[in-house]
């Protein structure tokens, strides 16, 4: 893609957040067909937006290519929160494990290691609520997702947990409800069954791209799949002995 037809797709992702007027799909002369064009969608929705990025989620593809998805400083807030429905009206919720950088890992031409990345970081437990740009979350095609943020709509976060490192973070019991009615609930579930090894795999994609900054996030894939709220209903994520996170759809 091409600078003009990057800004093209950014400015229909814009006007979709801001009329919440959802689009059927990016047109095919300004569709993203890799990875790196989707995410440079994204750096330019970005810039438009005049946000902050305050961290990423991500993901693996099949190839095992690294995909991250923006978490705006905007979206990002405390547990227990309150949204209104209609700014993330797909409402959907995921119980994560996140990490907050304690302090940067800057730009360097070799690969940072697993413990360099786990001595940078603190765990904490986090709900993902997931949005979409587009009329139909299930047959938008990935990498138009990947354009839009990776379909984040908000992050709620829950207290920090600075002895994350006592826990076994693969084989945490974890249950989400709604409304008080369990949708789930199960020991570990995560992707990759470590959540950190996603996070050190963003770490090494970013590191010759500015690095990671102090205070930034990243959250590593659901343990509990993608579930949804309704309008008025409060969704919760507790991860047994470690913590929780709430969220509240007004």
């Amino acid at each position: 893609m091409d600078t003009q037809t990057i800004q093209d797709a950014a400015n229909l992702l814009v006007a979709a957040r801001r009329t919440r007027a959802p689009i059927v799909a990016l047109p095919q002369g300004c569709a993203p067909a890799t990875i790196d064009a989707a995410h440079a969608v994204q750096d330019a929705t970005v810039a438009l937006l005049g946000d902050a990025v305050a961290g990423w989620k991500v993901a693996l593809a099949e190839d095992g290519a690294v995909m991250r998805g923006v978490l705006l400083r905007s979206g990002v807030v405390a547990s227990p929160a309150r949204l209104r429905a209609a700014d993330v009206p797909l409402l959907g919720v995921e119980a994560e494990i996140a990490f907050t950088f304690d302090r940067a890992l800057p730009a360097r031409d070799r690969d940072y290691s697993y413990a360099e990345v786990a001595a940078a970081v603190t765990a904490m437990p986090v709900i993902e609520v997931v949005d979409s740009r587009f009329t139909s979350y299930q047959e938008t095609p990935l990498l138009h997702r990947l354009a839009d943020f990776m379909s984040n709509g908000a992050f709620v976060q829950g207290t920090p947990r600075p002895d994350w490192r006592e826990h076994d973070l693969a084989q945490l019991h974890v249950t989400l409800t709604v409304e008080g009615r369990s949708i789930a609930d199960r020991v570990g579930g995560h992707p990759v069954s470590d959540p950190l090894l996603p996070a050190v795999d963003l770490v090494n994609h970013l590191r010759t791209r500015g690095g990671v900054s102090a205070g930034q996030v990243m959250t590593t894939g659901s343990y509990t799949g993608l579930n949804h709220a309704a309008r008025g209903q409060t969704a919760v994520a507790t991860f047994e002995g470690f913590g929780s996170a709430q969220v509240s759809f007004e």
